[in-house]
This record gives C-alpha cells, structure tokens and sequence, in this order.
C-alpha cells in the first residue's frame, strides 16, 4: 500500500498531524462496528481513519524540518483494496464545517 500525506490542523486542538490525501492498495478504514470491545460490549459508532493514523506514524519518523520525504512502514496487518481518501470523507449531512 501507498500513503500520501500532508499536515493539517484541527479545529479544536493546538498542533498539526499528517493526514492521508491519497491512498492505493489498502482500505483506508477499519470498522470496528458490530465488534466486541475489550470488556466484551458491542462497538457501535468505532471506525478508525487506518490511513490518517498510519500518515501521523510516518511524520514522527519524516522528520519534516530535516527533508525526508518517505516512510516504511512495515508489519501492519492491512485490508487489502483498491483504496480511495473519499471513504474518509463525512457525508454533507454529517460534515460541520460545510
């Protein structure tokens, strides 16, 4: 899988994070919905942005003042996917900046 990434800030949090803006080979999500947690309750709201978190991981070791322009990651257990950012994406009716 390939992850392309760029920083951004967060409306109610100081600092920026990398975040995936493109993504090939992986599907950029986990859902988690219809699990059990670790105390064997049902999740019914959990996804995790696979694709964002993997992109933060990488900035820690980019090092963006010193010019390293790639990560590798390996060992991360993935679904394999055609994989798009647009999954990412709130839906209009769910997004509350628009």
């Amino acid at each position: 899988p390939i992850i392309i990434s760029d920083t951004f800030g967060r409306a109610w949090r100081e600092g920026h994070v990398n975040f995936a803006i493109g993504v090939a080979g992986m599907d950029p999500l986990k859902d988690y919905r219809g699990t059990d947690d670790a105390n064997g309750r049902i999740l019914h709201v959990t996804t995790i942005a696979v694709a964002d978190e993997l992109a933060a991981t990488a900035e820690m070791i980019t090092a963006k003042a010193i010019n390293v322009p790639v990560a590798l990651i390996r060992g991360m257990p993935y679904q394999p996917d055609v994989g798009s950012t647009a999954s990412l994406l709130r839906d209009r009716t769910r997004d509350m900046f628009r």
